[in-house]
């Protein structure tokens, strides 16, 4: 019996671990796309001054 648990706590700690890095991935991941949409606020905020548009509080 402790032989199955020794492989059940091996398993989960295996998946654990992947999951920690599968975490990471993803974090890496939304900071580069919020970090990417932020870049097009400015870049949209730029054309519309260009354009002689009001700003975006004025929008509100």
């Amino acid at each position: 019996m402790r032989l199955i648990y020794a492989f059940l706590a091996v398993r989960m700690l295996r998946l654990a671990r992947f999951d920690l890095f599968r975490h990471e991935l993803l974090m890496a991941d939304a900071d580069a796309a919020l970090a990417r949409s932020r870049q097009r606020v400015r870049i949209a905020e730029a054309l519309a001054a260009r354009a002689d548009l009001p700003s975006r509080a004025a929008l509100r």
